[in-house]
């Protein structure tokens, strides 16, 4: 799974292609990203960097990651 998270008015945001939920957080894009993973069932501590520059951050989730 992909996570794509968007930096907008101080707000992280979080979306994951393909689904409807969103997550968000202040703290950082990371943490956005975790709270996806872990609002659609999956392991947060399994997100991993992708890719990253100053508004947008990419993150994948392996799909077997069921928490």
């Amino acid at each position: 799974m992909i996570i794509i998270v968007r930096y907008s008015t101080g707000t992280h945001v979080a979306r994951a292609r393909g689904h409807k939920v969103t997550a968000s957080c202040t703290e950082s894009a990371r943490r956005a990203a975790e709270r996806l993973a872990d609002k659609l069932g999956h392991n947060p501590d399994l997100v991993q960097l992708e890719d990253s520059d100053i508004t947008t951050h990419t993150f994948s989730l392996p799909e077997d990651s069921d928490a």
